[in-house]
C-alpha cells in the first residue's frame, strides 16, 4: 500500500533528524526498533492550532456561521485508536471530537462522537462507521481501472518497505550533524490510555528556522556525497520502474534490465548534481542568517518544531508529542499581529508484541466499492443520511466542463469540440450561451413550447421557464430578473452567462486573458 510507504520515508526524514546527538540518538534507536517491532497498540489525538481569526481576517469578507464551525472542528481535531498488526495489517478508528457540524447536516446521530472504522490489509482496505449495517471494501491497489496483480503489488511493497529501513539503519549510524537543542530530561512517569504506568525517558527535540535550514544544507551536501543514498535511490527507483512496467504503467518504454539500471542510474546522478549546483549557489549567495532574514522579509515570523519522545527501558517509544507552529504575516495586510498556525500531534503506543486482535469482515459484511460506483441507490448497508454515504456520493460525482472560447467563438464540452456558438451582445459585451446545449450537457430534460416560444429545464428539484424576447424567467415557480432578454439566433434560444451560474447550479470561471468562459457542472 503506498500509504504505508510514504509514511516509511517520511519517518526516515525524522529519523535523520534523530540521528545526531547523543540524546537524539535514543530517539533514533526506539523508532528503529519500533520498526522492526510494527505490533502495537496506539491511541493519540491530532489537532490544528493558531489564531484563526487573523487568518480569516485576511479574506476581508464577513466569515458564516459554517466556516466558523469547521474551524472548530478542525482545531477540536480528532482522536485516532487502534492496533497495528504488522506492517500490512492495522484497525483504526478516528473519532471527531467535535462533530457539531456533521449534526447540523444531520449526518449523525446518537450519543456517542461520530467515528469512523477503517481496516487495512495487503490487499484491500475497509471502511464503515457505526451507523452502517456493512463495511465499503476498495482495493487501493485498483488505480484508475487498473487491476494491479495482488502478489505482485504486495512483493513492491515487502521490497519498498526493506529497502527503506535498511537504508535507515545504514545512513542514520554515521550521520554526522549536531542538533543544539536535544535535550535529555530526565526519568518520567507515563500513564498509557490502558491504565499502565511506565517510567520513560524524555528526550526533547527543538528545531527553529536557523537550525531548519542548516539541517537542509548540511544534508543536502551529505546526500550528493554519500554513496549509500545514491545506492539508495537507485534501489528505489528501479523497484518502482519495475513495478510500474508490471502494472503497464511504465513511463520508461521497453527496456531491458541493463537499459533500465543505466537509465535510472543517469536520472539520480542528474538530479544530485542539480542538488549540488543548488546548494553551492545557495551558500555562494547567502550566509544562514541572511536566509532567515530573507525568510523574514517574505512573511515567515517564526517556524518552530518540537519533538518529545518517551522511551521505556526496551528502548521503545510509548508516547510522542509533535507540534509543527508556524507564523507569518502577509506583505501590505493590514494584519495587526502575525498569522500563527500549527499541527499538534499527542501519541501512545503499549502492549509491543502483542496487540489486540480483530477480525476482518465477512463477504456478506462487504459492499465492494464497484458497485457503489454502479449505482448508490440500489446498495444496501449504508445508512442514507450517515456521513460515510454522503462522502462517497461526494466521490462518486460525474461532473463535466464546458468551455467557451469568444476569440474563437467555439465550444468544446469534457475536452471534445462541439457545434455551439457563444457570442457577446455587441451592445452591453454580454456573454451569451446556448440554453438548450448547456441543458442537455448537464444531463437536465429540455422541453420547448413551439406556440408560446418557451424552453423548461428540468434537473432534480429544479424547473425553470424561459420565454424568448423576455427579461425574466421563471425558477421553480418564481420570476428571476435575467441580465439580459433571453433570445432566439439560429434556431438556439440564447441566455446570459451569468444566468448559468446563478440558476443552473454549475460554477461559472472567466478567465480574461484569453476570453474563455469555463462552465463546471454535476451531471
Amino acid at each position: 500500500m503506498f500509504w504505508k510507504k510514504g509514511s516509511l520515508l517520511v519517518l526516515a526524514v525524522f529519523l535523520v533528524l534523530t540521528g545526531c546527538a547523543g540524546e537524539a540518538s535514543l530517539v533514533r534507536d526506539a523508532v528503529v526498533k519500533s520498526i522492526e517491532t510494527p505490533n502495537y497498540d496506539f491511541q493519540g489525538t491530532l489537532k490544528l492550532t493558531g489564531n484563526f481569526e487573523e487568518l480569516l481576517a485576511l479574506s476581508g469578507e464577513e466569515v458564516d456561521e459554517e466556516a466558523k464551525a469547521v474551524l472548530a472542528a478542525l482545531q477540536a481535531g480528532v482522536t485516532l485508536s487502534g492496533s497495528q498488526l504488522d506492517l500490512n495489517r492495522m484497525k483504526l478508528v478516528l473519532e471527531a471530537n467535535d462533530d457539531s457540524l456533521l449534526r447540523q447536516h444531520n449526518l449523525w446521530t446518537g450519543d456517542d462522537k461520530a467515528s469512523l472504522e477503517v481496516l487495512f490489509d495487503t490487499s484491500m482496505t475497509y471502511l464503515k462507521s457505526p451507523l452502517d449495517e456493512k463495511y465499503i471494501a476498495f482495493d487501493p491497489n485498483a488505480v484508475d481501472g487498473t487491476e494491479i496483480d495482488p502478489e505482485t503489488a504486495e512483493a513492491f511493497q515487502e521490497k519498498v518497505n526493506k529497502l527503506t529501513l535498511d537504508f535507515i539503519k545504514k545512513y542514520v549510524a554515521d550521520y554526522g550533524f549536531t542538533l543544539s537543542q536535544a535535550k535529555d530530561n530526565g526519568t518520567k512517569t507515563v500513564t498509557l490510555p490502558n491504565g499502565e504506568k511506565v517510567d520513560a525517558t524524555h528526550i526533547s527535540i527543538t528545531l527553529d528556522t536557523k537550525e531548519l535550514i542548516n539541517l537542509f544544507l548540511y544534508t543536502a551536501k551529505d546526500a550528493y556525497t554519500n554513496q549509500e543514498v545514491r545506492a539508495f535511490a537507485i534501489e528505489l527507483m528501479t523497484a518502482i520502474s519495475e513495478f510500474a512496467a508490471a502494472a503497464g504503467e511504465d513511463m520508461m518504454g521497453p527496456l531491458s534490465a541493463e537499459e533500465r539500471k543505466a537509465q535510472i542510474e543517469q536520472m539520480v546522478d542528474e538530479g544530485l548534481a542539480a542538488l549540488k549546483g543548488m546548494v553551492e549557489e545557495l551558500e555562494q549567495s547567502y550566509t544562514v542568517d541572511e536566509m532567515v532574514e530573507m525568510a523574514k522579509e517574505e512573511g515567515l515570523t517564526s517556524l518552530e518544531i518540537k519533538l518529545d519522545y518517551y522511551i521505556n527501558e526496551e528502548k521503545l517509544p510509548v508516547r510522542s508529542i509533535s507540534t509543527f507552529d508556524i507564523a507569518f504575516t502577509v506583505p501590505k495586510e493590514p494584519v495587526a499581529v502575525p498569522v500563527e498556525l500549527g499541527l499538534e500531534v499527542d501519541s501512545y503506543a503499549w502492549n509491543f508484541g502483542k496487540a489486540t486482535e480483530f477480525r476482518y469482515p465477512e463477504a456478506d459484511e462487504v459492499i465492494p466499492a464497484e458497485q457503489l460506483a454502479e449505482d448508490m441507490d440500489a446498495v444496501e448497508g449504508l445508512n442514507k443520511d450517515g456521513f460515510l454515504y454522503a462522502l462517497v456520493k461526494e466521490m462518486n460525482k460525474e461532473t463535466g466542463t464546458i468551455v467557451f472560447d469568444m476569440n474563437e467563438k467555439s465550444t468544446t464540452l469534457n475536452g471534445q469540440p462541439v457545434d455551439a456558438k457563444p457570442y457577446q451582445d455587441p451592445q452591453t459585451g454580454t456573454t451569451m450561451v446556448p440554453f438548450r446545449f448547456i441543458g442537455e450537457a448537464m444531463g437536465a430534460e429540455i422541453g420547448f413550447d413551439a406556440d408560446s416560444k418557451a424552453a423548461i429545464f428540468e434537473k432534480d428539484d429544479v424547473r425553470i421557464v424561459l420565454t424568448n424576447g423576455s427579461k425574466t424567467a421563471e425558477v421553480n415557480g418564481e420570476t428571476v430578473t435575467l441580465p439580459q432578454p433571453a433570445v432566439i439566433r439560429d434556431g438556439s434560444l440564447y441566455v446570459p452567462l451569468r444566468f448559468v451560474s446563478e440558476q443552473l447550479g454549475a460554477e461559472v470561471i472567466w478567465i480574461d486573458e484569453v476570453k474563455q468562459a469555463l462552465i463546471q457542472f454535476e451531471r
